[in-house]
């Protein structure tokens, strides 16, 4: 055989390996047991549930011409996207109304190069909470403000407000609920001498507290609530609450970007659990439970019962399972499983990404959609996994 010709069989056998190896590295398949795990090229953008507009807000900014926008700032533009399109009602303006019938937000946004976050809880009255955590993280030394002092600090930073963070949708679901004596709710182990309150720890319900909260209550309403006060309207304790909690009441957008420079950003929104107790703060603005990203090892986002899940820092624990060497897939699925084996009644999800951009994600108590962009594909790829 000529030389040429054995020259060029050897450099296509070479090319023919080397595109298999190509599909293998980028497509690695999809798991078992709700974890699936595929690959991507920069840059990539993933988040939480069928968000596709988000999405897409945050791959225009990543994906622009001459460089593309950097990681925070793709982060910021899908959350914000979702804030202003009320994403399922549970984040941005206009939902999940706490007690009171108020909707307050919580935000973060974390930068995987330098560490750096900045958040929101509890914030009243400005509607652009992830454009607020991003002035915290640039103009603070601080990591969380909270409150109205939260809303008082992104004010005087140039966000517009004061604002009515509430809709006709909200309070009409609030007036329904409290129209079905506030059930569900977030209370557990109380009396109380009337449907919706006031609520008093159950080993203080003596003959003599239950007068005092009579009286309290007859003082703030002209005796409006006689006929409340019977023995059986003082509450046994509340059960598990975890039947209330599903995609619609109980939601967040948590995103994460690699930029075309491979840096990492992560960034979570969201208006919290529908009817929480006033003051109530969940994972959303907590670094570690609802994302964290490391430029050095990947990102995670999550969704689903913060109450319970920020008591895990699954994020955390995801991408320092990755840091371990865990692929996205068993990194994933490690993480709810965690919390699984303490609250098998959990509902939640996670998503993991590695510096690589092979995605993965696992849930637990409920079916769970992510979305993803990367320059494979055409458009956002909505990904299910299974529980």
């Amino acid at each position: 055989m000529p030389a040429s010709m054995d020259s060029m069989r050897r450099s296509s056998v070479r090319f023919l390996i080397g595109l298999l190896l190509i599909r293998f590295y980028w497509c690695s398949g999809v798991g078992d047991e709700g974890a699936g795990e595929v690959g991507a090229a920069f840059p990539v953008v993933v988040s939480t549930w069928p968000f596709r507009e988000a999405v897409r807000a945050a791959w225009r900014v990543v994906s622009a011409s001459e460089g593309g926008g950097s990681a925070i700032d793709a982060v910021v533009a899908g959350c914000s996207a979702c804030e202003e399109l009320r994403c399922d009602g549970t984040v941005g303006p206009g939902g999940s109304p706490d007690e009171n019938g108020e909707t307050t937000l919580d935000a973060l946004v974390m930068n995987g190069a330098t560490m750096e976050i900045g958040a929101v809880a509890a914030m009243r009255y400005v509607k652009d909470g992830i454009k607020a955590a991003k002035l915290v993280m640039e103009h603070t030394k601080h990591t969380l403000l909270v409150g109205e002092k939260a809303t008082a600090f992104a004010i005087s930073m140039g966000l517009p407000g004061p604002t009515n963070l509430s809709s006709p949708e909200s309070i009409e679901k609030w007036e329904k609920w409290r129209q079905n004596y506030c059930q569900p709710n977030f209370w557990k182990n109380v009396v109380s001498v009337v449907e919706c309150g006031p609520y008093r720890p159950i080993n203080l319900a003596s003959v003599e507290v239950e007068d005092s909260v009579k009286n309290e209550v007859d003082g703030n309403q002209d005796g409006l609530c006689q006929g409340y006060y019977e023995s059986d309207n003082f509450l046994e304790p509340i059960k598990s609450y975890s039947k209330i909690v599903n995609r619609h009441n109980h939601d967040t957008i948590s995103m994460a970007v690699i930029d075309k420079m491979g840096h990492i950003a992560v960034g979570t929104s969201t208006n919290g659990a529908t009817f929480k107790i006033p003051g109530r703060v969940g994972d959303g603005p907590i670094p570690g439970a609802s994302s964290y990203g490391d430029d050095e090892v990947g990102a995670c986002g999550a969704t689903g019962d913060g109450d319970i899940m920020m008591r895990f820092l699954p994020c955390y624990q995801v991408v320092e399972s990755m840091r371990q060497g865990m692929n996205p897939r068993d990194a994933a699925k490690d993480a709810t499983s965690i919390i699984a084996r303490k609250y098998p009644d959990f509902i939640g999800a996670v998503f993991a990404v590695n510096k690589e951009g092979v995605h993965a994600g696992a849930c637990h108590g409920w079916t769970f959609q992510y979305s993803v962009r990367n320059s494979s594909v055409q458009d956002v790829e909505v990904i299910t996994v299974y529980p």
